[in-house]
Order: C-alpha cells, then sequence, then structure tokens
C-alpha cells in the first residue's frame, strides 16, 4: 500500500485565504472573492465586493499566494482580479460589485489584452464582426423547406 505524503501536498496546494491583520482587525479572506489590491504608500488596500480591508505591507508579499490564478497586475501598485470584471472600457475597468479603476492609457491597453486572452479560455466565445446583407442575400427563413413539402403535396395528390 502506498503512502499518502500530507506534507507535500500541503506545501503544493493553492492557498484559499489570504490573512490580514491590522492594529484594530483580523480577517481571513478568501483569495476568489478578492477583486482589487491597491498599494497606497505603506498601505495595502484590499478590496472586495463585501469589504474594504485595508493594513501596512507589502503588495508584493501578496502576489505569490496570487499565482495560477485569473490575477493581474497592470502596474506595480495594483493588481486585479480578471474574475470579477464586468467591462473594460476607455474610461476604466468596472467590476460586478459596481465598484471601478481608473488607468492610464498604457496600462489599460495592456490590461484589455490580457482580458481577452483570459476571455478566450472559457469557450463558448463569440468574436463579433459587422455583416452587411444585400437585399439578394436576404432569403424568406424555411423557403427551401415549403418548396420542398409542397412538391410532396403535389406528388401526393398525383399518386391518389
Amino acid at each position: 500500500m502506498q503512502k499518502f505524503d500530507y506534507q507535500k501536498k500541503r506545501r503544493t496546494a493553492l492557498p484559499e485565504y489570504i490573512s490580514v491583520i491590522s492594529s484594530n482587525k483580523c480577517a481571513k479572506i478568501k483569495i476568489d472573492d478578492i477583486e482589487v489590491i491597491e498599494q497606497d504608500g505603506r498601505k495595502v488596500h484590499l478590496i472586495t465586493a463585501a469589504r474594504d480591508y485595508s493594513f501596512y505591507g507589502s503588495i508584493n508579499a501578496i502576489v505569490g499566494s496570487l499565482a495560477e490564478r485569473a490575477f493581474y497586475r497592470p502596474i506595480r501598485r495594483l493588481v486585479i482580479n480578471l474574475d470579477h470584471v464586468n467591462d473594460i472600457s476607455s474610461c476604466g475597468i468596472s467590476f460586478s460589485s459596481g465598484q471601478s479603476v481608473t488607468l492610464g492609457k498604457n496600462a489599460l491597453l495592456s490590461t484589455r489584452r490580457a482580458y481577452k486572452k483570459y476571455l478566450l479560455r472559457y469557450p463558448p466565445y463569440t468574436i463579433w464582426e459587422p455583416v452587411t446583407l444585400s437585399a439578394a442575400s436576404v432569403s424568406e427563413p424555411y423557403a427551401e423547406e415549403d418548396n420542398v413539402f409542397q412538391n410532396k403535396i403535389k406528388t401526393d395528390e398525383k399518386t391518389h
């Protein structure tokens, strides 16, 4: 019987939570609930749909826990969760909870590219292209089926 190495599993499993410890609060936050992590000087703001958490620390200490997930770092002081992005427009990024983040032009373009790659990993996806229709290319739906049905009726009448 093969032994299972529990210590190895614990080392290789992805963490599910991040602990936040500040002077007046301690919390355990589920990583999948995080929308934005922002560095503001020495303070880190961790934003979820339900709450905002602030603590002193470094964003680099948190980034290691986010490996192999849908997080993207468009600029040095910001990390976003692509799972919670609602849309990306020319004004910025809006999240499903109503939060929004404004970025510069270059950071917004690189984030849009990363978001497109992220979306293409989850089929079905559709690439929208404008379609021009002319009057000659538009036909009535089921026109061919009606012709087949009419021909069948005519042949049935001939046989009776």
